[in-house]
């Protein structure tokens, strides 16, 4: 039976939010009633078939992470520079055998973990990820877009081919040899789902906000 290993990645800047990550580190950003970290956290905590989580952090996370009681490790910032780098740290320092489950602290959803493991399962693929539909011309060039026709992959697009951002959380084989995210989402062995639930990356002010307003609505 596979094992699947839960990652939640909580070492990164937060950049793009400018003066706010100057005073509070972007995992700890408040979501409407709770840190943002959190969220991503549920993800792996609802799962079902994940049987173990192990929070990737940094020395300035790291003591406040610890209190969740899970497994911390302090990323190093000269391998680390995205999740599949970051899987790869993950491998090298735990030695772990099981695939993974890579989830960010910097997006808010209610994707549900347990399908997308239940396709990597059932397709015998490497990887499995989630595209979702985004109308924001400027925020897609941003991020990583999928071409349903071309079933290519393209990192931050001048022009977009598609409509389609792919997003976290990524089920990837432990066997699968991370050289870098374009690589990797290329890899002709994957899979994708189109997500069906609600989905922010509150890597900007304007999408923090957002996250925020649709949270406290919903109560979740």
């Amino acid at each position: 039976m596979e094992k699947f290993l839960g990652v939640l990645f909580c070492g990164g800047k937060g950049k793009r939010l400018g003066e706010i990550t100057k005073y509070i580190s972007k995992s700890f950003i408040p979501i409407y009633n709770k840190p943002a970290f959190k969220y991503g956290l549920n993800l792996l905590q609802n799962s079902k078939i994940v049987d173990e989580i192990i929070i990737l952090t940094n020395k300035d996370n790291d003591q406040i992470i610890k209190k969740e009681g899970y497994k911390t490790i302090i990323q190093n910032d000269r391998y680390v520079s995205d999740m599949f780098s970051g899987w790869e740290f993950i491998k090298k320092k735990t030695g772990t055998k099981k695939n993974g489950v890579l989830v960010p602290s910097d997006n808010v959803s209610d994707i549900k973990v347990d399908e997308l493991i239940k396709k990597f399962i059932s397709e015998y693929v490497e990887l499995v990820f989630s595209i979702t539909k985004i109308d924001d011309v400027p925020k897609l060039s941003q991020m990583g877009v999928y071409d349903l026709d071309m079933k290519k992959f393209s990192y931050k697009p001048k022009k977009p081919a598609s409509k389609y951002g792919v997003i976290a959380p990524y089920i990837i084989s432990n066997k699968l040899n991370c050289v870098d995210g374009e690589n990797v989402l290329n890899h002709k062995n994957s899979s994708f789902l189109k997500c069906s639930s609600f989905w922010f990356d509150i890597g900007d002010i304007e999408s923090l906000l957002n996250a925020s307003i649709y949270i406290s609505k919903r109560k979740i």
